[in-house]
């Protein structure tokens, strides 16, 4: 493990070659903060220097933090990263796969081979898709087979 002064100088060195214009890093126990260092600046036009209380905008970290609240639940016991999930989340307990369109460009649906776990969902391989904005609004599925393999891509 690294110390202290190893982690500040690494955090130092990463500011003043302006790889990154701060850095505030904390990391706790639960029973005390175990490390703490703020370098660089708040922002670069300005000489305001990066402060432990520095309040950052963070956008896109709900997956992140939700990540990171399930594997200390994984770490307690409360949670398991390879049991079905459908047992804690009922909505993700029967996953349809989309294996293409009828004729009517209706969805072909079939069960999933196997159940959905929390690590799928933390390693984005659920299966889940996501309507992508172009002009006519293709719908692109990919799922795992769980077994290793990646099917073709299913596309309307």
């Amino acid at each position: 493990m690294q110390t202290k002064a190893q982690i500040d100088q690494l955090l130092r060195q990463k500011s003043e070659s302006r790889e990154i214009p701060g850095v505030v890093a904390v990391a706790a126990n639960n029973q005390e903060v175990i490390y703490q260092g703020a370098f660089g600046k708040r922002d670069l036009s300005r000489d305001e220097a990066m402060t432990p209380d520095t309040v950052f905008w963070i956008a896109s970290m709900t997956k992140a933090i939700t990540t990171a609240a399930a594997m200390q639940l994984v770490e307690q016991g409360k949670l398991s990263l390879d049991a079905p999930i459908g047992k804690v989340l009922p909505d993700l307990a029967s996953p349809q796969v989309l294996e293409g369109f009828d004729a009517k460009g209706e969805p072909k649906l079939r069960p999933a081979n196997n159940p959905i776990t929390l690590r799928h969902l933390m390693t984005h391989t659920a299966g889940f898709c996501y309507e992508s904005g172009t002009a006519t609004r293709r719908l692109t599925c990919r799922r795992r087979d769980y077994r290793g393999s990646l099917p073709a891509r299913t596309t309307r």
